[in-house]
Formats: C-alpha cells, structure tokens, sequence
C-alpha cells in the first residue's frame, strides 16, 4: 500500500484513563474484530497477558491493524502503567502522530501530563480524545479547560457532544456537520446535526475556522477578506496545520460503548499525516560513526527499525517493525549496523485483531511483524548490507532500581534467569545482571511497580516461586590514609615440598575513580620476575571482598617493593596468597571507610509542592543544587545518596498527589557517615575469611 494511504498511530494515555477502551471500539466499528473488547470483562483484544488482564493496565504496546475508508490505520496501544516509559517511548519513534486520551471524568493525570511532553518536544502531529465522556461524574468543560491549560498545546474543539455525563448519547461534527448518535457499530451510519444542536456546531465553526486560519499567512487573508472559509479550504488548513502541529483536535468519546469511534476514525484517516510527511530520518552509518540522514522514501536502501518484541511461549519471537525506507520483502536478507549479524526475513504479518494476515511486502511507511528474527532486539535497525542505516532511537532512561531474584534449587535459578532475559527482550525498562561478587541474579527496573509486575511474570512463566530479595547498593570500600612496611607471609611445612612466599608492600590512597594500581618496585632478584604478577593477583582476589562489609575497594594503590622466596618451596599459589595476606593486613592498618553511590537526581514537581519536596530531599541526606521554574512546574536539582531513594517514588506521589516525577543517574562516590558505615557493615554480616598460614 502506498506511503499516502497509511497512518500511524500510537494511543497514549495515564493508566485507567480509557485509552485501550477506546482503541477496542475503534477496532469494532472497524470490523476488525467481530465484537466489542471490554477491558473490565477481560476480553479485551489489545490487553491479553495475564498480568494485563489481572491489573486490568495496558503493561506493553500491542500493535494492530484496520482498514477505513480504503486507508490503513496501524494504531500501536501503548502501556498505562508509567512505570512502563521505555516501551511508550520507542512506541512513539514508530508512530507518526499520537492521540492522546484523557479521562473526562480524571482530568488530566500525571503520566499523560509527561508523555505529552515528549510528544511536544517531538514536534509530533497530535490529537485529543476525552473519554468515559458518559461518566455520571463527567466534566467536559472543565477537562478540555485543564487540556489547554497543562499540555501547552493549541487544541482545537472539533466536535460538539450530544448529551452530557449518562445521558451522553453521541457527537456531531464541527468540520463535516455530520452527527453520530447511538450505540455505534460497523454499519452505523451519520445523520444531519439535530436541530437543537444546530447552533452549539455553528459556533464550534465559526470558532474552528478562526482557529484553522490563524495557522497559516494565505489562509488568515482569504478569512479576513471573505470572512470564512470554504470546505475545502478548511479541510486542507486542517491537514496542513495537523501535520505541522499547529492544531491538535480534540474529539469526545464513552467509557465503554463505541460512541464517539466512527468520527474520530474518520479524523485520523482525513487529518492524521501520512509517513510520505516525514522527509528524512536520522542515524548513523555505523556504530559511533558521523550522523546521516535517510530519505522516507521507497527508492533508498531497505532500512526498518525494531521498535517491539514480543516473546510467545509456542510462536516464538514477534518483533514489531517500522519500514524506514526501501521496501522489505519476504526472504529478503538485512543485516545488523551495529553488531554485523544477518537476518533474514521471514513472513510479514500485519496484525488485525486476533488475526495475523500474510503480505509480500511492504513498502516505507508501513508496520509490520516479522516473525521468528534470530538475534534482532528490541532498539535494533537492520538494513541493506551495503548501505547500512542504524536508526538513533529515543533516549530510554536508565533503570532507576536494582533487586535480586531469589528462587529454591540451581536448577530452578537456571531456568528464572533464562525466562528473565526473555522478558528483557520485551520489555527494554528491564535489564538483567549478575552480582560477580555475591553470585546473585539482579534485575533492575524504573521502579517498585515494575519489579513486581517482573517477578509476577517470572513466576507465571516458569511456575517457580520467585521472590524480591533486599535492594541491592553498589557500596565500595577506599582506604584514607597511607599504610607503608606491610608485611605478607606463607610458609607452611607438611613434609616434602612446603609453601614459602614473602611480600612487602606500601598502600596509598588514589582520587576518586583511581580504582587500583599495582606498581612492581622489586629490584635485585627479591622476589623472581614470574612471580610478580602473582602477588598482584592475589591482591585483585581479595580487593574484591573487601575489609569491612565485603564490598570490593577500590581508589588505591599498591607499591610492591621487597619480598623473599625459596628455590625449592616457593609457587605462583604462594605469592598469591602472601599478596592476599598483604593486602589485607594493609587495607585494616590504612583506615578503610564505605563509599556509597551518591545520585543526581531531577524532580518535577508542581510549583506549589515545592516546599514539601525540598523538605523530603534534606531528611534523605540531600543536598539540593538548585531550582528552576518550567511553566506552572518546578524542577528541584539535587545530589543524593542512592541508598536514601529506595522507596522514595511512592513518597513523591504522596507528597505530589501523584504529580511528581524524577529522573536520575549515578553521578560519584562519597563516603558514608560513620553512622550509616556501622549500619551497612552490619547489615553485610561480613566475615573475613580464614588465611592459609
């Protein structure tokens, strides 16, 4: 299908604000599906996974497919839960405009308020719908009031509801002046605007075609000298400022019924951008390499962007792909820019509803999904070998939260920690490590939500009792002062061949970030030249545990100056372990202290909770930097201790009634206060382990 039949949409919207909903009767009125999905009544098309249908929240995008008025409309529903960011994120990277839903009955909520400030500094063609529009406690004034206030968009009313809150029955149309009124479904069809809501749409006109006309120099002289503007005019102004997001519309619907579906359909396959729209798209060449740009057009390399995967136990990978450039076809092979691997593609499947339909090709412009890809991940681009393309995708925050995965039996840890790098792949929040030191599984997340959700999907999927342990802090362990002379010694005689090694060393204290250095000052033979590098590995050994709390130290250096050896006794095993014995005996004698992990941190809060926020970062040892006022928002900046902000997300939202956000990233190790030292120490229970003699 060409580039100008095609739209792609991603719905966005704060959890429980109506969106998937409202995505399910579009898909019915559609016939996309054969019957209206409820997400209440878990029969929702769109939220299908257990844990969906169990939280009764959208946690992962899901992409469909539906035809109107001979267009292809791809709608990408992306999670509610806010906890979720990075998969709405790259979701948006494949779409070509948004439609935003809001709650008639909320108001606008916080994780609306924050993805529409991506859209915003995208530059994204934009719409609004107001949903559950048939709530006995809607507000449709108030909300479209908030909507212009809070998002700082220039929306355009572009319909007029036919009755309010239960007695809400359908809308009419301030551009065509058609009306839909009743229980929607796919063969419903538009009717004249009542009489009695004749004037209320005149109005709305007259307000839309000033609206329109203020967005573009031709059209404002054509209304300032005709004083209107004809149908096409207005049709064409309306696409025109869409597309270059001068004007969002704004658009009603109900909660549950399909009210509202057949007019916004028809405002995105008539007002929505095509991707022939997009000119150009930006990446690289080559890992690290200079930014290129690529044409949206059919005639450049294949280029296509992997934006989703999703993981079936019996299908295997699904991953969700927008068509940058070219034209993919089945069979066709690609390869990844960044890590040189091939791929070939399979079959193209466009989704429609529980329906996956077979296509050829696809052309730029297009989503599609492509089954069964061998290495290709969430984030990746392949294209033509020749001319390779990587994609620069959006900025995914880091994860904010670290826990470890504990379950009974190796075999069972095994199993946990295959199915967790599953879930990775689909959900790109998740990144999954191993603790080098305790042997621990760790995963990490954006927040407390989204470690449960991860543990909740772990243990459906490999039936194992799978449990959060305790948070995990990256302490280190650093020495203050100088320790000089320091002795270690091994001999041991068992009969026969015994075990002899001496080592004498000086350690020091480097700047922060010094890590460890070795320094081999050995002159004359003391200790032989193959056995140098052995004291250092047994010092490397034991930095790893550490002194005090069995954390690894770092930030010093060691100065290797004399030692002793016997022809017959001596060994790499010995010097390693009088290395270790050195070590050890220096780090207790040179004053060692706990380092712990301090954090930048960025807090938006609202202006009027400031205080409240300030307050809670100073009884959390922070030190805020300073504050700037965005809009009616203030952004707090601040330094404070990683293991102070454990459970400080649920607290941002009491103090903010759910407003407030935060972003941040490890900025520098500081040590602890002795209080807090005598508590991780002991917490740690460490004890140091028992030198051969």
């Amino acid at each position: 299908m060409a580039q100008a039949e095609i739209r792609n949409v991603a719905v966005v919207g704060h959890r429980g604000s109506g969106k998937t909903s409202l995505a399910e009767a579009m898909l019915y009125v559609a016939r996309a599906t054969p019957r209206l999905g409820k997400v209440d009544e878990r029969s929702s098309v769109l939220d299908d996974s257990p844990e969906e249908q169990e939280r009764i929240a959208t946690l992962e995008s899901s992409v469909v497919q539906l035809s109107w008025a001979g267009r292809r409309l791809n709608l990408i529903d992306t999670a509610g839960e806010t906890s979720f960011a990075a998969d709405t994120r790259l979701a948006l990277a494949a779409a070509d405009s948004a439609l935003v839903i809001v709650s008639a009955k909320d108001g606008v909520q916080p994780g609306t308020e924050r993805v529409v400030r991506w859209v915003r500094d995208l530059g994204m063609p934009c719409f609004v719908a107001l949903a559950k529009c048939d709530d006995e406690h809607a507000r449709v004034e108030e909300v479209i009031a908030e909507v212009r206030n809070r998002f700082k968009l220039p929306v355009a009313v572009m319909e007029v509801p036919i009755g309010q809150a239960t007695a809400f029955k359908g809308v009419a149309t301030v551009r065509t002046q058609k009306a839909w009124i009743g229980e929607e479904t796919p063969t419903s069809k538009a009717v004249d605007v009542p009489a009695d809501e004749k004037d209320a749409v005149a109005k709305a006109r007259a307000k839309l075609v000033d609206d329109v006309a203020s967005t573009d120099d031709a059209l404002t002289e054509k209304y300032l000298g005709e004083g209107d503007l004809s149908q096409p005019d207005l049709d064409a102004g309306a696409q025109q400022a869409v597309a270059a997001a001068k004007l969002v519309p704004l658009y009603f619907s109900a909660g549950t019924r399909a009210i509202g579906a057949h007019a916004l359909l028809d405002a995105l396959v008539e007002l929505a951008p095509p991707p022939s729209l997009r000119k150009t798209w930006r990446g690289h060449a080559a890992p690290n390499g200079e930014e290129i740009e690529r044409r949206n057009a059919g005639d450049e390399p294949t280029a296509v962007f992997i934006f989703k995967t999703h993981v079936d136990p019996h299908a295997g990978h699904l991953s969700f792909a927008r068509v940058l450039s070219g034209t993919l076809k089945s069979d066709q092979q690609l390869a990844n820019a960044v890590n040189g691997n091939r791929e070939r593609i399979g079959n193209l499947l466009h989704i429609v509803g529980k329906e996956a339909k077979q296509s050829a090709e696809a052309e730029a412009g297009d989503i599609v999904a492509l089954p069964k890809l061998k290495q290709a991940r969430t984030g990746d681009t392949l294209s033509d070998e020749k001319k390779p393309f990587i994609l620069t995708p959006p900025h995914i925050p880091a994860p904010l939260f670290s826990r470890t995965v504990q379950v009974d039996g190796k075999a069972a840890d095994e199993k946990v920690a295959r199915q967790l790098l599953i879930i990775a792949e689909e959900d790109p929040g998740v990144v999954v490590s191993h603790d080098e030191v305790t042997r621990d599984l760790v995963v990490s997340g954006t927040g407390a939500v989204h470690l449960e959700i991860t543990c909740d999907r772990l243990r459906r999927r490999t039936g194992q009792n799978c449990r959060l342990g305790p948070p995990k802090i990256a302490y280190r362990e650093t020495i203050t002062k100088k320790a000089l002379n320091i002795e270690g010694k091994l001999k041991k005689q068992s009969g026969g061949h015994g075990q002899f090694a001496v080592c004498y060393i000086d350690m020091e204290p480097l700047p922060r970030g010094g890590d460890f250095e070795f320094v081999d000052n050995i002159v004359g033979g003391t200790i032989p030249r193959q056995w140098i590098p052995s004291v250092e590995k047994g010092i490397t050994k034991a930095r790893e545990r550490g002194v005090l709390a069995g954390f690894r130290m770092v930030d010093f250096r060691v100065r290797l100056f004399d030692g002793k050896y016997h022809d017959v006794d001596s060994s790499d095993a010995a010097f390693q372990i009088a290395g270790s014995k050195a070590f050890k005996a220096a780090a207790a004698a040179a004053k060692p202290v706990i380092l712990e992990p301090v954090m930048k941190l960025s807090v938006t809060v609202p202006s009027d909770s400031m205080g409240d926020a300030i307050g809670d970062l100073n009884s959390r040892r922070g030190k805020v930097l300073g504050t700037d006022a965005v809009e009616d928002s203030t952004v707090i900046e601040a330094y404070v201790p990683l293991a102070e902000l454990l459970e400080y997300e649920p607290k941002l939202k009491s103090l903010t009634q759910g407003k407030g956000t935060f972003t941040m990233a490890f900025d520098h190790m500081e040590i602890c206060p002795p209080m807090i030292q005598d508590k991780v120490v002991k917490e740690s229970g460490h004890k140091a382990e028992a030198e051969e003699d």
